[in-house]
């Protein structure tokens, strides 16, 4: 009598485990789906921009302007190329 209660509650608690780990498993890929669909660009919410719409409409300054002088890095990559060339 002990061995068939004993049988029956590790059933049920199997059973149970197993309802966790399908649920964990489904949650687990809903989560993915909902990250890929947003990163695709199908997120149904719009973003609109807050603030002060004279920010949000400010030029944007570029980072390199063509007036900088060339870094070290660009100007060894040139005498790099040149000596290749055999331009030297």
């Amino acid at each position: 009598m002990l061995v068939v209660f004993i049988t029956r509650i590790k059933h049920k608690i199997l059973k149970g485990l197993r309802f966790a780990l399908v649920l964990m498993i489904l949650a687990i890929l809903l989560s993915q789906l909902a990250g890929l669909l947003k990163a695709a660009g199908f997120y149904t919410e719009e973003k609109i921009p807050s603030g002060n719409p004279m920010k949000v409409m400010a030029p944007v300054s570029e980072a390199c302007d063509d007036e900088n002088e060339y870094g070290i890095l660009e100007h060894l990559i040139e005498q790099l190329l040149k000596y290749k060339h055999g331009e030297k």
